[in-house]
């Protein structure tokens, strides 16, 4: 089992410093508006991969006083334990006004899907509510991270579909529609899509 065991943040959002020990134990966040509670939960959802629970560049993640006309550098960092063994993870921003933002595991550098290697996240907040109202395609997307969740393998396997099915319409669109290369594109989807289907029906067995 995977547990945060301690988290901190250091000039994300509208916390100059904030230091929350953790046991394993259910967390409820409780308090006014503007408290700093979506605050804290949207430092959590940075350590997966991808923007967080509101799809922030790292630009906009810094604390920014009065007056000051960019974020400041940020960051983020946990320790988690597995079967006892603590981990060290962060995320964050180095300058201010940095788009991009670095991962470290145990200090070192890693690419930002290797956090999903240490845990995983789902989240459900009222602004998805439309999940329930528009599109099969944004629930399909939403129950892909549920997936994703259980199989990380799933996440590379939906982006090869994707990529496939890009350069597939774009050779449909824009030529030369070479019969070669559109049954290899078309072989590897299948074989992507096969995968994730896989999946998909093991996480619905298993919900």
């Amino acid at each position: 089992m995977t547990a945060f065991t301690h988290l901190t943040l250091t000039d994300f959002r509208s916390y100059q410093r904030a230091e929350l020990p953790l046991d394993g134990r259910p967390v409820f966040l409780v308090g006014p508006n503007g408290a700093g509670k979506t605050n804290l939960l949207e430092a959590v959802s940075l350590f997966t991969p991808g923007r967080g629970l509101r799809n922030a560049t790292g630009a906009e993640l810094g604390r920014r006083m009065p007056g000051e006309t960019q974020g400041r550098a940020w960051a983020v960092a946990a320790v988690i334990e597995e079967g006892g063994e603590p981990t060290r993870i962060g995320t964050g921003i180095e300058s201010a006004g940095a788009a991009r933002r670095t991962v470290r595991l145990e200090g070192e550098p890693v690419p930002p899907g290797r956090l999903a290697d240490h845990q995983r996240q789902v989240w459900l907040t009222p602004a998805q509510d439309r999940l329930f109202l528009e599109g099969a395609g944004d629930r399909r997307r939403f129950f892909d991270r549920l997936v994703f969740a259980a199989e990380p393998s799933h996440a590379a396997h939906a982006s090869a579909y994707e990529k496939s099915q890009r350069e597939r319409m774009r050779l449909l669109t824009d030529g030369p529609a070479d019969p070669a290369w559109l049954t290899a594109l078309e072989a590897r989807m299948a074989e992507a899509g096969a995968l994730m289907v896989a999946a998909r029906a093991r996480t619905l067995s298993a919900l």
